[in-house]
């Protein structure tokens, strides 16, 4: 699936509100799976000391597994150390590559393709998303590349960031609309961003401006922004 980059940074950055980095990976790799192409999606930490890859997190069918018993030397995994250092996602379909990968883990079934998107912070590679492809052989185009790379960078400048308390008297949903109203986007851009109608945009605003004791939508991103800090 192809989107505008604005509206994908949005949507990552919808993942501010979380309340821990392990909630904003898990989040990541949902969004990851809607926006992109992938049957297994895989998400590992980066050290560049030792060249560490740190497995966190893996998606399969929707359903969120554990990774935390991986811990890789990426130097033996070119497929991946390549992707790593030049800090753009890369596609593999090469018999050798799978071979690699494919001997390196058990597995019950055969890799024809493999996506690695670096996710990137301040011009350096913190983390790693691998996306799988066993049931299908498929192409990746120029443009998509681009897009995964926008993905990257945003998904690293979100996990960089301090994590953010939401507002108590909120729910999370109206959490995540006053923060996207703090941010200056309007009700059609919430909407689009979010997945919601505009007129399910309106009743969450007016929700949160009741529970906040506001008078309008500048009091209460003024109240919300104060009070989240």
């Amino acid at each position: 699936m192809q989107m505008l980059p604005f509206i994908m940074k949005e949507k990552l950055k919808g993942g501010v509100h979380l309340q821990s980095h392990e909630e904003q990976i898990c989040y990541i790799l949902r969004m990851f799976d809607k926006l992109f192409l992938g049957e297994k999606l895989s998400f590992y930490r980066f050290s560049p000391v030792g060249y560490v890859g740190e497995g966190v997190a893996m998606l399969v069918d929707g359903q969120l597994q554990s990774l935390n018993y991986i811990r890789d030397d990426i130097r033996a995994l070119t497929v991946i150390r390549q992707a790593v250092e030049k800090r753009r996602p890369i596609f593999y379909r090469g018999q050798d590559i799978i071979t690699q990968i494919t001997s390196r883990y058990q597995r019950n079934d055969i890799l024809k393709a493999l996506l690695v998107v670096p996710i990137v912070a301040n011009n350096l590679t913190i983390a790693y998303i691998c996306s799988e492809f066993c049931k299908q052989d498929v192409e990746i185009e120029t443009k998509l590349i681009e897009e995964l790379s926008i993905f990257g960078k945003t998904a690293g400048e979100l996990l960089i960031q301090p994590i953010n308390h939401s507002h108590p008297k909120l729910s999370p949903r109206e959490n995540e609309i006053l923060k996207a109203l703090s941010n200056g986007l309007s009700t059609k851009e919430m909407a689009q961003t979010l997945d919601l109608s505009e007129g399910t945009i309106k009743q969450y605003i007016k929700s949160a401006l009741l529970k906040l004791e506001a008078k309008n939508r500048a009091h209460a991103v003024s109240i919300y922004m104060s009070q989240t800090k």
